[in-house]
């Protein structure tokens, strides 16, 4: 059975004041449930694929170092002889990006989807990507060890910039960029039929 790695939203500020003025503008809804596309891609998948959704530290104030440690807790249990396939959005697509760059992955991943990446603070509002920075020219040891990359970012998505994808998209050679132009950051929508499509085209 395939495994599928995927990974949801984090925040990260560069100081403690920055992440405390979010804490203090952050509005709570006791009574709001909140679905996304990746809870209905998890029901569509969930007989066909065998999903993890790892649980990081400190998600609302993230640091790498915490959430390599934490990460590494889950290669154990990747199975060697059935295709990866790692689904990551905005920071978490970052985390992964150094990761991947600096370390190697128990395995070739059959396919990595990155939806709306932070890849920089350029643009960002409010918040930036701290020590989940990582360099452009250690990209080739992430390409090396995919055999299909996936990029999805939105025109008017005003929480990462489109331009940011754009300048990736640039140093990941044959990477599929799709490209949106009403989709945000990806946060109301309860389907997201494209990824699935692409999950189900990959042929070993």
């Amino acid at each position: 059975m395939k495994q599928a790695l995927l990974i949801r939203w984090a925040e990260v500020f560069d100081t403690q004041e920055k992440y405390f003025t979010f804490l203090e503008w952050y509005e709570v809804d006791p009574y709001k449930v909140k679905k996304s596309w990746r809870d209905r891609l998890i029901f569509w998948l969930h007989n066909q694929v065998e999903c993890f959704m790892p649980q990081m530290p400190n998600k609302r104030n993230a640091d790498y170092r915490s959430w390599k440690i934490r990460f590494e807790k889950y290669l154990p249990y990747i199975d060697t002889n059935e295709e990866t396939i790692i689904v990551v959005s905005s920071l978490w697509w970052t985390f992964i990006l150094k990761r991947l760059s600096e370390n190697s992955f128990p395995k070739k991943i059959a396919q990595l989807h990155l939806v709306c990446p932070a890849s920089s603070n350029e643009g960002l509002i409010d918040e930036n990507i701290a020590d989940f920075e990582f360099n452009f020219s250690d990209l080739p040891h992430l390409v090396s060890q995919c055999e299909q990359i996936f990029l999805y970012h939105s025109t008017d998505d005003h929480i990462v910039p489109y331009t940011q994808s754009e300048k990736l998209a640039k140093h990941l050679p044959g990477v599929i960029f799709e490209k949106f132009d009403t989709r945000w950051h990806f946060y109301t929508f309860s389907a997201f039929p494209e990824l699935l499509d692409n999950m189900w085209i990959y042929k070993k």
